[in-house]
């Protein structure tokens, strides 16, 4: 697997976004969630994806949340503007975000 932490692909207008730390159950630390704004703005702003699905690597978990490991290891712990997963912070998103989650 690729050492990025989030991967992207584009199928045909469908944009699927993996979160790609399935050691760490896919948890989100500071360069996950500001990689993520970044990707988020450029499917906002990008009029040949209509749809974006977000996926987590590996069979153990979809997305633990925040990386508490790191957090808990005293480096600092930001988010960016557009909040956690460069998601939450968002109002009235223009295209629709599905979120994988298996069960």
């Amino acid at each position: 697997m690729s050492d990025q932490a989030i991967l992207t692909e584009d199928r045909d207008g469908i944009l699927v976004i993996t979160i790609n730390r399935p050691d760490a159950r896919n948890a989100l630390h500071p360069p996950a969630n500001l990689e993520l704004e970044e990707i988020f703005d450029a499917y906002f702003s990008d009029p040949e994806l209509w749809v974006a699905i977000l996926v987590g690597a590996g069979d153990r978990a979809f997305s633990a949340g925040n990386d508490l490991v790191r957090s808990a290891s005293g480096r600092p712990v930001t988010v960016p503007l557009n909040g956690f997963a460069g998601l939450t912070n968002r109002r009235d998103l223009p295209n629709p975000v599905i979120a994988a989650v298996n069960s």
